[in-house]
């Protein structure tokens, strides 16, 4: 798929960037190419939120996965840390 049509379905039908921004400041996150990094998938995203954001979190998630863009993941693997205090 040529990057116009990736840009296309990320933007024009899946709002991705408008779906992230509405969670923030609860919900942060980083982005890694992993091409970059000689990995065989496209992305590595790494979220973190507080504890009573989880919630919210778990709505982000839905959101995303029943987008137009989530047709096209192959595989995914949600690992979940929790930072004891």
């Amino acid at each position: 798929m040529s990057q116009e049509e990736r840009r296309n379905i990320f933007e024009a039908q899946s709002h991705h960037t408008e779906i992230g921004l509405a969670y923030l400041p609860e919900i942060a996150r980083q982005l890694h190419h992993s091409r970059d990094l000689g990995e065989p998938f496209d992305f590595l995203t790494w979220f973190e939120f507080a504890p009573e954001h989880t919630a919210l979190f778990n709505k982000l998630l839905a959101q995303l996965r029943s987008s137009k863009e989530w047709e096209y993941v192959e595989r995914e693997i949600d690992i979940r840390l929790v930072k004891n205090f």
